[in-house]
């Protein structure tokens, strides 16, 4: 069997700061998947030496989010001189201007289908949408004896975000996400918590807001709750619909069927997007708000009076040490519930079962695990 020489540079051991280096070729040469930040630490980057980031040919990226692309103008001001290789909407929504950039042909996801593939010299990248986000993009990266698959942040089972689904693959090494290691219940079960928490906030005459991600699952949460309570008063606040109306550019990257049914509502919603805090502030049942940690001071007084007033606060996703999100956790005053916006155990497991992988390393959490089979 041929030998995989990855060095594991974060996002094992960890949720955050995502970087794989695999050497190749020439000796000492490598391509990178991904180059994430962890910003609730206060060394945030990858430990990435000068001398490795000049032997890094490419960096194949993921998706957006910060904590997989966020160390890229860090690592550029340090040494890569390399290629990048990403979709446009990862370049457009992290805001990412690089000129060795290769853009990733997107024409294969018109119709569907398995994603696509295109040749780096000594490298074939075969990539498919990865249903996380707009954007993202799973891996499988051949050289001339090795295959690694990389399935960045995946979730088959999306409503919203289109995948294509990873099956009967073939590689020596896989690196799976498995941020909800700790979870074992189905995406569906999760979703129908969330939607029995909020019809019981509705049914008591309380409101409920949500602070999520600008880029994400705010989206498919937004579809899924318009579904589920089509009479309630639905509304998102000006951060989410500006980040809204720049996901939705490009429209492969969502199921065609929830799209269709939702692109006027939604495009109703953002033109009526609400300014929190300001007292032309129309009246809503739900409220999704882009500021998941609450980081911007006029959010966090929002929904400190919200919570005063008798809201209820859904967090959906991972929570920042010390943020008010946190605080409102530990109060009492806010409610977690689990969205399936990554892979669960039971989701890696699936996975694993429908490839032929030998060697799989789960990563995106605090365990250090490593799969072997036979």
């Amino acid at each position: 069997m041929s030998t995989v020489k990855l060095r594991i540079k974060g996002g094992y051991g960890e949720h955050g700061r995502s970087c794989f280096l695999v050497e190749y070729g020439r000796e000492g040469h490598c391509y990178m998947v991904d180059c994430g930040i962890m910003d609730t630490d206060p060394y945030p980057y990858p430990s990435v030496t000068r001398e490795e980031l000049e032997k890094v040919d490419y960096i194949f990226m993921t998706h957006c989010h910060k904590d997989h692309s966020g160390a890229f103008s860090y690592f550029v001001e340090n040494g890569f001189s390399g290629i990048l290789v990403a979709s446009a909407m990862t370049l457009c929504l992290g805001k990412i201007q690089y000129q060795r950039t290769h853009i990733l042909c997107e024409s294969p996801f018109d119709h569907v289908c398995g994603g696509g593939d295109i040749e780096f010299g000594e490298l074939r990248a075969e990539y498919g949408r990865s249903g996380h986000c707009p954007g993202g993009l799973w891996f499988k990266i051949t050289d001339e004896t090795v295959r690694a698959f990389f399935s960045g942040d995946y979730q088959e089972d999306s409503l919203f975000y289109a995948c294509d689904a990873v099956k009967d693959q073939e590689a020596e090494l896989a690196v799976i996400d498995c941020a909800h290691n700790h979870i074992n219940s189905p995406a569906r079960e999760l979703r129908e918590n969330i939607t029995a928490r909020v019809s019981r906030s509705l049914a008591e005459g309380r409101n409920v807001i949500f602070p999520v991600p600008q880029y994400g699952r705010g989206l498919e949460l937004f579809y899924m709750l318009k579904q589920a309570f089509p009479q309630a008063a639905v509304c998102v606040d000006r951060g989410f619909a500006d980040c809204a109306g720049e996901m939705l550019k490009e429209t492969w990257w969502y199921r065609e069927g929830p799209l269709k049914a939702m692109q006027h509502v939604l495009a109703d919603t953002c033109a009526k997007a609400i300014i929190p805090g300001q007292k032309d502030e129309r009246g809503y049942d739900i409220l999704l708000l882009a500021d998941t940690h609450l980081k911007k001071k006029e959010n966090a007084i929002y929904v400190r009076e919200a919570v005063l007033r008798g809201s209820d606060i859904m967090v959906t996703g991972r929570v920042k040490c010390k943020s008010p999100v946190e605080q409102l956790l530990e109060e009492g005053a806010a409610f977690r519930c689990h969205f399936p916006h990554h892979q669960s155990r039971t989701d890696m497991e699936k996975m694993i079962n429908e490839n032929h992988f030998h060697t799989i390393l789960p990563f995106h959490n605090n365990e250090r695990e490593i799969i072997v089979r036979a």
